[in-house]
């Protein structure tokens, strides 16, 4: 099993949380849950599916990614 490490919304983390506590699962088998059920589908689906992230608000990662990165991993363990 891989880690993976996110930058989510307090909202939406919060709105997870409850969703798999009244499931009766961990937040991590619902995030592989929804990450399993994504089509597997042509490259053409995941262009329209970033072009959909895009005018939803999300913002690609600075140039300056894994300075980012170290930064979080270094906050989060300290």
């Amino acid at each position: 099993m891989a880690k993976l490490t996110l930058n989510v919304e307090p909202d939406v983390i919060q709105a997870a949380k409850n969703y798999a506590s009244a499931h009766h699962i961990s937040l991590s088998k619902l995030v592989t849950q929804f990450l399993r059920d994504l089509p597997q589908t042509s490259p053409d689906f995941l262009t329209q599916l970033h072009e959909t992230i895009l005018q939803e608000g999300f913002q690609e990662p600075s140039e300056d990614a894994e300075a980012f990165r170290r930064a979080h991993v270094q906050r989060k363990y300290q």
